[in-house]
């Protein structure tokens, strides 16, 4: 899964990672440092039961996107069945806390506390 962005300073999540997060795939990320640390902050799982992901701290893009290559190539050389049955958990884990979650509740307590904004409601 290659993002919209490779910037270290921070993680941008886009429709690219919640293709795979929703359509219940495991997935290797090609995105700046810490993106995969970052989306477990968000309380998502990543695939360190089926691939190494030191990748993810890997501070030069060249370097990072060689590694996670690496991993592509060894999920390539495996039993896609076994892949799946090894990463069930955290497949299902995803899916479900991608649609379950309300993305939008710190906004909406922050507009809701906000006297100004809730007068304009």
């Amino acid at each position: 899964m290659a993002e919209t962005t490779q910037f270290n300073e921070y993680s941008f999540f886009t429709e690219k990672v919640a293709k795979p997060l929703v359509s219940r795939r495991p997935f290797i990320a090609f995105a700046g440092v810490n993106y995969l640390a970052n989306l477990r902050k968000l309380g998502f799982l990543t695939f360190d039961c089926i691939v190494d992901e030191s990748y993810d701290q890997e501070l030069n893009l060249e370097k990072r996107y060689a590694m996670a290559w690496q991993q592509v190539e060894c999920l390539l050389n495996q039993n896609p069945d076994n892949i799946l049955q090894q990463c069930q958990d955290v497949i299902d884990h995803n899916a479900n806390w991608f649609l379950q979650t309300d993305w939008n509740k710190d906004l909406k307590l922050a507009l809701n506390c906000n006297p100004i904004i809730r007068a304009l409601i």
